[in-house]
């Protein structure tokens, strides 16, 4: 009867902890996939606050890089090139902090530049080397292309969701990616006990 009781009490302590072992990563998950849904929602505000956190990001990196120098010129080192660069960021960032609106066009030409550059290499690439399914990448080259275009024909009115549309899909997938390797160590953990 103690046997019992006793394998019994260890089923639910091994089960207790089996669950706080994914049960928190996939709260968390499942939150990060609510936020994702909202920063879709609202991919204006997405995008502006995007925006701001990425000019506070710059300004406080162009300022760590200016200390940086400050102190590299007492040791000897590439002083200018640091100092020069920690003062084009802190501007940069600066700038963007005053201007969020003028910040996000900027970074809307800059991700359709990428997205048209990335897909034309991609297409070219695909199509000459002809490597195993190459067909894909071509695809994936052709869409990309495709998405730098119309971000460019919708140029200023593609500002307002690109950026913020784009974080909260990454958001979406972080939050999807955190619920299924949660489940997967729920699976692997589950088949650990039962052997």
């Amino acid at each position: 009867m103690a046997t019992s009781y006793n394998r019994e009490s260890m089923t639910r302590d091994e089960s207790r902890a089996t669950s706080a072992a994914w049960g928190g990563l996939f709260v968390l998950g499942l939150l990060i996939v609510l936020l994702g849904i909202v920063a879709l929602g609202a991919s204006f505000l997405t995008s502006l606050v995007t925006a701001i956190f990425f000019g506070a990001l710059l300004a406080v990196m162009g300022i760590a890089e200016i200390v940086s120098a400050v102190r590299m010129r007492k040791g000897g080192g590439p002083f200018w090139l640091y100092l020069l660069s920690g003062v084009l960021s802190t501007v940069v960032g600066l700038l963007v902090l005053v201007y969020p609106a003028a910040g996000l066009g900027a970074m809307t030409i800059l991700l359709a530049g990428y997205f048209f550059a990335s897909g034309l290499f991609h297409v070219v690439t695909s199509v000459m080397d002809r490597y195993p399914r190459w067909g894909w990448d071509c695809l994936y080259g052709a869409i990309s292309l495709l998405l730098g275009v119309i971000v460019m024909a919708q140029w200023p009115i593609s500002a307002v969701w690109l950026v913020g549309t784009l974080v909260g899909i990454a958001i979406l997938m972080r939050g999807i990616a955190l619920m299924a390797g949660s489940l997967d160590m729920r699976r692997a953990l589950r088949q650990g006990v039962r052997t």
